[in-house]
């Protein structure tokens, strides 16, 4: 059964920031605008929504605000409140959603917008962590990952019995854990934790359509400490066939140290297999919401095919 997205919760009462209105868009319900200090500021009042990320997301995120800002384009921090009904207050970014801006982007557009964008990936590629984990608070000190990730062949085994994966059938399931094989041998290039969005998807993403600069990312709820080409994955997933991801993977390559450098070609098969570990999991939970309905089917294709790029190699903007 599919999950209901939640009802818009009430405007919160908050002194200090001015008239607060809703910010238009997203999914959560929980964004907010207001003004402190003269300036436009983000308010994200978690529990009037779903809260999905836990009663930890308020500190997580300020303890990303604060790691990141003035190293890629991220919010400023202004203020959190921690607990269930937490808070967080960021300033507000310029820029216009990236996914509406590559509906009716042209070639040189998108090429100047992959740019930017791989330039910001290789930045947070070199955003060290002391391995890979999820936050815990915002100190960003780091939880255990989850049990049998050690590997795609062993994140596979345990999430297919008595799953949607099952339903795939022997022959795909076959395929899909000669591609765990091949995705472990691609991952292990980089042994590196880094920071990781762990949400990038082109709604998350803010630009200038004029100049083609990437102007912010936002909503880190899911961050975390990961693989260095994960959340290029991500962006693969849901955009490839674009002159934009081809921009994106050329810029990010010279900022990864020597030894993990390789080809547009090379590296969209690495970012997949790190996106590989989030197809298994949304996947197995088929049913759920359009998005497990999605990953899926994609994985599917990738089985059938016994392809990591799956049917993202052909697919079209």
């Amino acid at each position: 059964m599919s999950r209901k997205r939640p009802e818009p919760g009430p405007i919160p009462h908050l002194d200090g920031f001015g008239e607060i209105r809703r910010l238009p868009g997203g999914h959560t319900h929980e964004t907010f605008l207001g003004e402190y200090a003269g300036r436009d500021v983000v308010i994200r009042a978690y529990g009037t929504g779903t809260r999905r990320r836990g009663p930890e997301a308020p500190g997580v995120q300020a303890g990303i605000h604060r790691l990141a800002h003035g190293l890629i384009p991220i919010p400023e921090l202004v203020d959190w409140r921690p607990g269930v009904d937490g808070l967080l207050v960021t300033s507000r970014l310029p820029g216009v959603p990236l996914n509406e801006t590559l509906t009716d982007a042209s070639e040189d557009l998108q090429q100047r917008l992959g740019e930017s964008m791989g330039s910001i990936l290789g930045r947070m590629s070199n955003m060290a962590m002391t391995g890979p984990g999820c936050f815990k608070d915002d100190k960003l000190l780091l939880g255990p990952w989850e049990a049998h990730s050690e590997s795609l062949v062993t994140w596979l085994d345990h999430h297919t019995p008595g799953s949607a994966l099952a339903d795939l059938g022997p022959q795909v399931l076959s395929g899909l854990r000669d591609l765990a094989h091949e995705g472990d041998a691609l991952l292990a290039v980089s042994l590196r934790a880094v920071l990781v969005h762990g949400d990038l998807s082109p709604r998350n993403v803010l630009c200038d359509p004029e100049t083609g600069v990437i102007t912010g990312l936002i909503d880190w709820e899911f961050a975390r400490s990961g693989h260095p080409v994960e959340d290029a994955g991500k962006v693969l997933r849901r955009i490839a066939g674009t002159p934009f991801v081809d921009a994106m993977l050329a810029a990010m390559n010279p900022w990864l140290p020597v030894a993990e450098q390789a080809p547009v070609g090379d590296l969209k098969r690495r970012a997949r297999a790190a996106d590989f570990y989030w197809l298994i999991e949304v996947a197995s939970r088929r049913g759920q919401s359009p998005a497990t309905e999605r990953a899926w089917k994609l994985l599917r294709a990738m089985g059938r095919r016994r392809d990591l790029l799956g049917e993202l190699a052909s697919r079209s903007r």
